[in-house]
């Protein structure tokens, strides 16, 4: 799940290019990123939330 969100922020929260990024459907990205938010309880709509995110993952990256 972690590429899937790292693509997703990536894309600046673009569905369908980050689907074809990872080979999926659109309908299975959506499904991952609904899973993604009940599991950090957060909104992914939120940009506050998707730069902390961004961040995260990037010190996750360099560590």
């Amino acid at each position: 799940m972690i590429s899937t969100l790292r693509v997703f922020l990536a894309n600046n929260g673009l569905v369908d290019v980050s689907a074809t990024e990872l080979g999926i459907h659109r309908h299975t990205l959506r499904y991952r990123l609904r899973r993604i938010t009940e599991l950090l309880d957060c909104s992914l709509d939120d940009p506050t939330a998707r730069a902390e995110l961004w961040l995260a993952l990037r010190m996750r990256e360099l560590s």
